[in-house]
């Protein structure tokens, strides 16, 4: 008894709130650790340190976010916003996945390794069906070496797996006793183990 105990029974409450809540926080988290790796990976590959957030920017001004009359500054701040806020996205996304599969507790090596998949996910849906559907004018900018160092490795090296540690760290949503969570609806208490049914 001591150990079953120790050990506890982990439940999932899947409010709302703090799916979408933590879902933002993790995403945003993830979205600031890969917008650097991005930037360093795009200077290490000898190009311009604004090209990346020219790319955020144009998904609002269009193509002409690429023109090199149009201001770094409004392209940098443009970008920084557009990234964050479909990083965040992504991330209410996941948590809300994991919620909905009861994954919320599962081990953080699973959690990892579902951070990359959905991160790869997520970057094959943005190539292979937004881009050519909404975004045509970047189809000819997204080159292998783009696609594969600042887009693929990544989202899948690094925004996918802060992802899944970010909620193996905090466990949202995770009660680790059931005796710490409401009772489930149309449940009653167990009967009482007092003298009250030795009378007969």
């Amino acid at each position: 008894m001591e150990a079953s105990t120790q050990i506890g029974n982990r439940v999932e409450r899947r409010d709302i709130d703090v799916v979408v809540v933590h879902g933002l926080l993790g995403g945003l988290l993830s979205g600031i650790v890969l917008g650097v790796i991005v930037l360093i990976v795009t200077l290490a590959l000898g190009e311009p340190g604004g090209m990346p957030f020219r790319f955020a920017a144009s998904l609002v001004v269009g193509p002409g976010a690429f023109d090199p009359r149009f201001p770094v500054l409004i392209a940098v701040l443009l970008g920084s916003v557009m990234h964050l806020v479909l990083a965040a996205v992504i991330g209410v996304a996941f948590v809300g996945l994991l919620s909905l599969t009861y994954q919320l507790s599962a081990r953080w090596q699973l959690l990892v390794i579902y951070g990359a998949l959905f991160a790869f996910s997520i970057w094959e849906i943005d190539f292979l069906v937004a881009v050519p559907t909404f975004f045509g004018f970047l189809i000819d900018r997204l080159t292998v070496t783009t696609q594969l160092w600042n887009g693929i490795l990544p989202y899948v090296l690094v925004y996918g797996p802060i992802l899944g540690l970010y909620v193996a760290w905090l466990r949202p949503g995770v009660v680790d006793d059931w005796r710490l969570a409401s009772a489930p609806a149309d449940t009653f208490p167990a009967p009482s183990t007092s003298g009250e049914g030795d009378r007969n």
